[in-house]
């Protein structure tokens, strides 16, 4: 298996948990040449691929915790403290997400486009210009709001039916990273069983089917990244502060 820049993986066992690592050039992954290559579109998104190849690679075969991209330490023994530090956080969080996938379900707001109107029917003044703009925004903020209803009854049905563990709201996505029409409005991961991957799935269609003026997007499975978090004393900092070795 080949990680980040193509370099080999191996794995680095601790007491009761283990990670996977690259050994990775020290001049390539200082801080500055780091931040650097995460400003860059191009490379951000190659580290990015990488890093998910070896994630999904391991969560097929077993439950796992993904670090952040780009998590480097100094040597082994850094990273060993780190596990024997925080093995309790670690085997508690893979125990909850043993045998769990993460899916992705975005709403967009996307009200209908109405064609253009007949030449008799254009706007032939500026209250008749101001009377269109008005109509076609309040039929974009009432698909808004369809798509946020939408996304309480999702959120709503999988808890009641069991069909989602936890589940987390991310900022919409911008339109110009989604590349798709519409307005994204909800975007949630949810932590689904995976023997209720099925059902889950026809439960969101069904509660979106006959929905109008929205899209509806489920991503999946994937790699708990949602529901990863890292151990207390690291949460809210940018990075581990031990540096260099690359998950």
């Amino acid at each position: 298996m080949r990680g980040v820049d193509g370099l080999p993986v191996r794995i680095l066992c601790g007491a009761g948990t283990a990670a996977v690592v690259s050994d990775v050039p020290a001049e390539a992954f200082t801080e500055e040449a780091v931040a650097q290559r995460l400003d860059d579109i191009t490379d951000l998104e190659r580290l990015a691929r990488d890093h998910h190849q070896v994630i999904a690679a391991l969560a097929s075969r077993t439950a796992v915790l993904p670090l952040r991209l780009a998590t480097v330490y100094l040597d082994d023994d850094g990273l060993l403290r780190r596990l024997r530090a925080d093995e309790s956080h670690f085997r508690t969080t893979l125990n909850q997400l043993e045998g769990h996938d993460e899916w992705g379900v975005k709403i967009y707001a996307q009200p209908p486009t109405a064609a253009d109107p007949p030449p008799q029917d254009r706007p032939r003044s500026g209250r008749d210009y101001l009377r269109v703009r008005r109509t076609s925004r309040d039929g974009h903020e009432l698909a808004r709001q369809t798509a946020a209803d939408l996304g309480a009854r999702v959120d709503r049905a999988l808890v009641e039916a069991n069909l989602a563990a936890d589940v987390r709201h991310h900022r919409p996505q911008p339109a110009a990273l989604s590349a798709k029409p519409g307005e994204n409005v909800v975007n949630a991961a949810y932590l689904v069983p995976r023997k209720h991957t099925r059902s889950f799935q026809d439960r969101v269609e069904l509660l979106a089917a006959g929905t109008t003026g929205v899209r509806l997007e489920i991503t999946g499975p994937w790699a708990p990244y949602s529901f990863a978090p890292p151990p207390p004393e690291q949460a809210g900092t940018a990075d581990p502060t031990i540096p260099q070795t690359t998950t």
